[in-house]
Protein backbone atom coordinates (compact mmCIF):
# COMPACT_ATOMS: atom_id res chain seq x y z
CA UNK A 1 0.00 0.00 0.00
CA UNK A 2 1.34 3.22 -1.01
CA UNK A 3 0.24 5.76 1.46
CA UNK A 4 -0.92 9.30 0.18
CA UNK A 5 1.02 12.31 1.49
CA UNK A 6 -0.14 16.03 0.10
CA UNK A 7 2.27 17.81 0.67
CA UNK A 8 0.52 21.33 -0.49
CA UNK A 9 -1.64 22.76 2.13
CA UNK A 10 -4.97 21.89 1.92
CA UNK A 11 -7.13 24.62 0.43
CA UNK A 12 -10.58 24.59 1.74
CA UNK A 13 -13.31 27.40 0.65
CA UNK A 14 -13.44 29.36 4.20
CA UNK A 15 -16.58 30.90 4.91
CA UNK A 16 -17.27 34.57 5.09
CA UNK A 17 -19.61 35.08 7.50
CA UNK A 18 -17.68 35.50 10.88
CA UNK A 19 -15.83 38.45 9.37
CA UNK A 20 -18.89 39.98 8.09
CA UNK A 21 -20.74 39.08 11.19
CA UNK A 22 -17.78 41.05 13.28
CA UNK A 23 -17.94 44.11 10.56
CA UNK A 24 -21.77 44.45 11.08
CA UNK A 25 -21.30 43.83 15.28
CA UNK A 26 -18.11 46.90 14.86
CA UNK A 27 -20.56 48.88 13.13
CA UNK A 28 -23.73 48.72 15.10
CA UNK A 29 -21.14 49.33 18.55
CA UNK A 30 -19.64 52.17 16.62
CA UNK A 31 -23.21 54.22 15.56
CA UNK A 32 -24.39 53.54 19.34
CA UNK A 33 -21.12 54.74 20.72
CA UNK A 34 -20.94 57.90 18.07
CA UNK A 35 -24.88 58.24 19.37
CA UNK A 36 -24.32 58.03 22.79
CA UNK A 37 -21.71 60.40 22.27
CA UNK A 38 -24.07 62.92 20.41
CA UNK A 39 -26.31 62.96 23.17
CA UNK A 40 -23.76 63.74 26.07
CA UNK A 41 -22.43 66.34 24.07
CA UNK A 42 -26.03 67.90 23.40
CA UNK A 43 -27.68 67.43 26.69
CA UNK A 44 -24.42 69.22 28.35
CA UNK A 45 -24.99 72.16 26.33
CA UNK A 46 -28.33 72.00 27.06
CA UNK A 47 -27.70 71.86 30.92
CA UNK A 48 -25.77 74.48 30.73
CA UNK A 49 -27.93 76.52 29.34
CA UNK A 50 -31.01 75.50 31.61
CA UNK A 51 -28.60 76.29 34.46
CA UNK A 52 -28.43 79.66 33.15
CA UNK A 53 -32.00 79.94 32.66
CA UNK A 54 -32.53 78.84 35.85
CA UNK A 55 -29.99 80.84 38.05
CA UNK A 56 -32.16 84.13 36.07
CA UNK A 57 -35.37 82.75 37.05
CA UNK A 58 -34.48 82.19 40.47
CA UNK A 59 -33.31 86.22 40.78
CA UNK A 60 -36.52 87.16 39.44
CA UNK A 61 -38.48 85.00 41.78
CA UNK A 62 -35.96 86.60 44.30
CA UNK A 63 -37.35 89.94 42.92
CA UNK A 64 -40.86 89.39 42.91
CA UNK A 65 -41.09 87.72 46.47
CA UNK A 66 -39.36 90.80 47.65
CA UNK A 67 -41.52 93.13 45.46
CA UNK A 68 -44.93 90.70 46.86
CA UNK A 69 -43.41 90.78 50.76
CA UNK A 70 -43.40 95.09 50.06
CA UNK A 71 -46.70 95.58 48.60
CA UNK A 72 -48.31 93.27 51.84
CA UNK A 73 -46.94 95.25 53.70
CA UNK A 74 -48.13 98.60 52.38
CA UNK A 75 -51.27 96.99 51.67
CA UNK A 76 -51.77 95.45 55.17
CA UNK A 77 -50.87 98.91 56.93
CA UNK A 78 -53.43 100.82 54.73
CA UNK A 79 -56.25 98.48 55.23
CA UNK A 80 -55.41 98.45 58.93
CA UNK A 81 -55.64 101.81 58.25
CA UNK A 82 -58.86 102.13 56.54
CA UNK A 83 -60.84 100.14 58.89
CA UNK A 84 -59.74 102.40 61.88
CA UNK A 85 -60.54 105.26 59.86
CA UNK A 86 -64.07 103.76 59.25
CA UNK A 87 -64.47 102.92 62.93
CA UNK A 88 -63.66 106.22 64.32
CA UNK A 89 -65.46 107.62 61.31
CA UNK A 90 -68.83 106.21 61.34
CA UNK A 91 -71.48 108.94 60.72
CA UNK A 92 -74.64 108.95 58.13
CA UNK A 93 -74.06 110.65 54.99
CA UNK A 94 -77.67 111.16 53.52
CA UNK A 95 -78.71 113.24 55.73
CA UNK A 96 -75.72 115.69 55.09
CA UNK A 97 -75.83 115.16 51.42
CA UNK A 98 -79.64 116.05 51.16
CA UNK A 99 -79.44 119.07 53.63
CA UNK A 100 -76.02 120.80 50.87
CA UNK A 101 -78.30 120.03 47.99
CA UNK A 102 -81.35 121.05 49.51
CA UNK A 103 -79.57 124.82 50.63
CA UNK A 104 -78.38 125.11 47.14
CA UNK A 105 -79.68 128.40 45.35
CA UNK A 106 -82.15 127.84 41.97
CA UNK A 107 -79.37 127.87 39.51
CA UNK A 108 -76.02 126.12 41.14
CA UNK A 109 -74.72 122.93 40.60
CA UNK A 110 -73.41 120.52 42.58
CA UNK A 111 -70.48 118.77 41.36
CA UNK A 112 -69.00 116.86 44.49
CA UNK A 113 -68.64 116.25 48.07
CA UNK A 114 -65.88 114.88 49.68
CA UNK A 115 -66.45 113.20 53.11
CA UNK A 116 -63.39 113.26 55.54
CA UNK A 117 -62.92 112.81 59.65
CA UNK A 118 -64.83 115.86 60.60
CA UNK A 119 -66.37 117.94 57.52
CA UNK A 120 -67.54 117.70 54.44
CA UNK A 121 -65.74 119.31 51.27
CA UNK A 122 -68.14 121.18 49.13
CA UNK A 123 -67.62 121.74 45.33
CA UNK A 124 -70.63 123.37 43.68
CA UNK A 125 -71.09 125.88 40.75
CA UNK A 126 -72.94 129.14 41.26
CA UNK A 127 -74.12 131.90 39.19
CA UNK A 128 -73.29 134.76 41.39
CA UNK A 129 -71.04 135.90 44.37
CA UNK A 130 -74.08 136.69 45.82
CA UNK A 131 -75.33 132.68 45.02
CA UNK A 132 -71.89 131.94 47.24
CA UNK A 133 -72.65 133.98 49.84
CA UNK A 134 -76.42 133.04 50.62
CA UNK A 135 -75.30 129.31 50.14
CA UNK A 136 -72.44 129.84 52.91
CA UNK A 137 -75.05 131.31 54.98
CA UNK A 138 -77.60 128.99 54.86
CA UNK A 139 -74.54 126.52 55.57
CA UNK A 140 -73.79 128.42 58.80
CA UNK A 141 -77.86 128.56 59.94
CA UNK A 142 -77.74 124.62 58.98
CA UNK A 143 -78.10 122.26 62.30
CA UNK A 144 -76.18 120.05 60.45
CA UNK A 145 -73.13 122.23 60.55
CA UNK A 146 -71.46 124.33 62.79
CA UNK A 147 -68.97 125.87 60.60
CA UNK A 148 -68.58 126.84 56.66
CA UNK A 149 -65.67 128.35 54.88
CA UNK A 150 -64.62 129.10 51.54
CA UNK A 151 -61.50 127.64 50.39
CA UNK A 152 -61.53 128.26 46.65
CA UNK A 153 -63.43 130.42 44.16
CA UNK A 154 -62.69 130.39 40.53
CA UNK A 155 -64.18 131.06 37.20
CA UNK A 156 -64.73 129.56 34.10
CA UNK A 157 -67.00 130.24 30.70
CA UNK A 158 -69.58 128.42 29.79
CA UNK A 159 -68.88 127.43 26.31
CA UNK A 160 -72.21 125.91 24.05
CA UNK A 161 -71.89 125.31 20.21
CA UNK A 162 -69.17 126.59 18.33
CA UNK A 163 -65.85 127.16 19.42
CA UNK A 164 -65.82 131.08 18.17
CA UNK A 165 -64.05 134.32 18.60
CA UNK A 166 -66.29 137.29 20.60
CA UNK A 167 -66.05 140.78 20.53
CA UNK A 168 -65.18 143.04 23.37
CA UNK A 169 -68.88 143.82 23.56
CA UNK A 170 -69.96 140.33 24.09
CA UNK A 171 -67.30 139.53 26.29
CA UNK A 172 -68.26 142.10 28.81
CA UNK A 173 -72.07 140.95 28.59
CA UNK A 174 -71.04 137.23 29.18
CA UNK A 175 -71.45 136.32 32.76
CA UNK A 176 -69.15 133.96 34.22
CA UNK A 177 -69.62 131.23 36.57
CA UNK A 178 -67.62 130.44 39.63
CA UNK A 179 -66.70 126.99 40.70
CA UNK A 180 -66.38 127.03 44.64
CA UNK A 181 -64.65 124.73 47.17
CA UNK A 182 -66.50 125.10 50.60
CA UNK A 183 -65.63 123.35 53.58
CA UNK A 184 -68.42 122.64 56.17
CA UNK A 185 -67.41 121.29 59.77
CA UNK A 186 -69.93 118.63 61.07
CA UNK A 187 -72.35 118.82 64.11
CA UNK A 188 -72.16 115.05 65.22
CA UNK A 189 -74.73 115.62 68.69
CA UNK A 190 -77.13 116.83 65.67
CA UNK A 191 -76.48 114.10 63.22
CA UNK A 192 -76.45 111.80 65.95
CA UNK A 193 -80.05 112.56 67.07
CA UNK A 194 -81.04 114.54 64.14
CA UNK A 195 -83.81 114.27 61.56
CA UNK A 196 -83.78 111.13 59.25
CA UNK A 197 -84.18 111.66 55.03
Amino acid sequence: MVPDINLLPQLEKRTASPKLFYTLIILIVGCILAYLLFLFFTTKSDLARLTAEQQTLNTQLDQLQQELQARQSVNQGSLEQSVTFIQSVSYPVTPLINETKTLLPVHAYLRSYTFGAKTVNIEADFETMTDISKYVERLLTSSFFTDAQINTVSNFHIELGEDKELTPEQKFKEVPRYSVSITATIDFMYLAGGRRS
